[in-house]
């Protein structure tokens, strides 16, 4: 068989070897050029050698054409377009289906026989069983490779059309998510390229609406193995965004960050399996995974608590209260941050944070897990009017949310310290508890040195400058009346304190210990030094060793070029520029 788009291949052929047009080519080999002016043409551009070279390759051709009978058979591709164009579906598929066979990596026969196969698919889709049919049918005879970063319009459109026609099918019951699973893995070939590179979060995705309902849908066994095959490495810069859409209404709704939910779903779901399912190492691969993203997107704030719980998951304690108390420091109203911490730490600071879990505020039936763990904990205690409130409340909430209460919480109202005691009316004695509790979020704060820059002692307001990283100078302010303890708060002095940044409030901090700072820390901020001044007439300002002296120092020390000056610098912000540098703050002695 020789097809007449052999034929228009072969032609094409030469114009890339022998650098002819395609269109003077196609115009002699169909008589509507001479050979006279054919040859004529080619002469222009190309020696005799050449030419003999083209008509050798066109020889080639006719003798294709003579073995063929002398004619030209039609194009099995282009029939099986125009069969499928009439809707006849299974001719397009028998009249395809040879060409496939012995043609498989020609990319027009593939993309027609893949289009013809997702008519197959859109029809079945309703039918389960046919449709698992129908894609098994696809994957045995056509392997669509798809490079995520190349722009292939035409096998994008194919190929998506078939992931929409897949996601289709898993949402109309929850068993066909694990039903297609196999043939969908054949036909991405176990790997994450049928994920296209986007560059807009708003713009649809195929590929990335399917993954979101396969983990939605699949089972253990099969989530693990769907998420295994893609991986983590897939997500480009647009699934770091939010993502907009309108409402019919008109109004504008946010969508979190792709990358954000997707990780937030594998976690909270390996989290539920057993450890032997999920294994160990899955989770420590998982973990990699969770500890690059945290450093990259800070505002993935769920991040931190599920690599905690994770952590805990694997028996890691210290690392888990490591993570999770640096994520609490921001939850720290929050009931069920307590009830996790009291987890990680001793007993002594367990019943801390349980006091601190029950007086953050929230509905009672909200807390019943604490509570059942506090009441053993402050019967030990002896704090029995505590633990009578406290059983007092669980029962009562139990009871109006139709709850069965336990035989456990009723033989408690049994024992001879319930019977005895008058309960408290509220939890404010808890609250010398509470506090210890809080304290924990912050033992693993580091200790950084700052330079106090002034102090408003009417406001209890100290402003100070630190180095982040031991690098770039910030400046911050904190409250002193709200620190423990009595220190010495003056302008120029040097601290070693564990700040935490409030976010809702630009450089402000919170201290949560202090300690006496380091005095070579002062040079950072503040030097002495000697120099001559450099000035030009025409300016109000000067320079001593590149520092910046002002018109006032200039003025009130009636300083002049190559004078001797001793000075005091200080480091300061220059809003103009939007960066920090070194002025003269004072000058102690003038020498002419």
């Amino acid at each position: 068989m020789y097809t007449t788009k052999d034929y228009k291949d072969d032609l094409y052929q030469i114009t890339k070897t022998r650098f002819v047009k395609y269109k003077l080519l196609l115009a002699f080999t169909e008589r509507e050029v001479s050979q006279n002016d054919f040859i004529k043409q080619l002469k222009l551009k190309k020696e005799d050698s050449e030419i003999e070279q083209i008509f050798d390759d066109l020889r080639a051709i006719f003798e294709k054409v003579r073995l063929n009978g002398g004619k030209l058979d039609p194009d099995p591709v282009e029939e099986a377009k125009h069969l499928r164009k009439a809707n006849k579906s299974k001719e397009a598929f028998i009249k395809i289906l040879p060409a496939l066979n012995n043609n498989p990596n020609d990319d027009d026969t593939l993309i027609t026989f893949g289009w013809i196969m997702y008519d197959f698919l859109k029809i079945s889709e309703n039918e389960i069983d046919r449709y698992l049919k129908n894609f098994r049918i696809l994957n045995d005879n056509a392997t669509i490779t798809l490079n995520r970063w190349q722009a292939d319009d035409i096998k994008r459109t194919l190929v998506d059309s078939i992931l929409w026609s897949i996601r289709r099918v898993i949402l109309k019951d929850d068993s066909y998510a694990d039903k297609v699973l196999p043939e969908f893995l054949r036909f991405y070939g176990s790997d994450s390229n049928f994920i296209e590179t986007r560059y807009d979060p708003n713009a649809r995705s195929a590929s990335r609406s399917l993954i979101k309902d396969m983990m939605n849908h699949l089972n253990d066994y099969n989530y693990l193995k769907f998420t295994d095959t893609i991986g983590f490495d897939w997500f480009d810069s647009s699934d770091d965004r939010e993502a907009h859409f309108q409402t019919e209404d008109g109004e504008d709704k946010k969508i979190p960050p792709l990358k954000e939910s997707v990780l937030n779903h594998y976690a909270k779901r390996i989290l539920k399996m057993d450890i032997h399912i999920v294994t160990e190492q899955r989770v420590n691969t998982f973990l990699s995974v969770l500890e690059r993203s945290i450093a990259t997107n800070t505002s993935f704030v769920w991040l931190p608590y599920h690599q905690g719980r994770l952590l805990l998951k694997l028996n890691r304690k210290e690392e888990a209260l490591n993570v999770i108390s640096s994520f609490g420091r921001t939850k720290s109203n929050e009931f069920w941050v307590w009830n996790l911490i009291s987890e990680l730490v001793d007993e002594e600071d367990r019943f801390n944070c349980l006091c601190a879990g029950l007086l953050c505020k929230t509905k009672p039936e909200m807390v019943v897990g604490l509570q059942e763990k506090i009441i053993p904990l402050l019967v030990q205690r002896e704090m029995y009017s505590h633990a009578k409130r406290e059983l007092d409340v669980l029962i009562k909430s139990q009871q109006a949310n139709r709850k069965n209460v336990s035989s456990k919480l009723e033989s408690w109202k049994q024992e001879n310290w319930y019977s005895e005691t008058e309960s408290v009316d509220t939890r404010d004695q808890l609250a010398e508890y509470a506090q210890k509790a809080k304290d924990i979020l912050y033992r693993t704060l580091p200790f950084t040195d700052i330079f106090i820059t002034s102090v408003n002692e009417e406001k209890s307001i100290v402003n100070f400058n630190f180095l982040l990283n031991n690098k770039s100078v910030r400046s911050g302010y904190f409250h002193s009346d709200s620190i423990e303890g009595n220190h010495d708060w003056k302008r120029e002095g040097v601290f070693k304190v564990k700040l935490f940044k409030h976010h809702s409030r630009p450089n402000f901090y919170s201290v949560h210990a202090v300690m006496q700072g380091d005095a070579d820390f002062r040079s950072n901020f503040i030097q002495s030094e000697v120099g001559y001044v450099e000035k030009n007439d025409e300016n109000a300002f000067a320079f001593v060793n590149d520092v910046f002296i002002s018109p006032i120092l200039v003025d009130k020390h009636e300083l002049e070029g190559y004078d001797r000056i001793e000075f005091v610098k200080k480091m300061r912000f220059n809003k103009k520029k939007n960066t920090w540098g070194w002025s003269v703050d004072q000058i102690t002695s003038v020498e002419r």
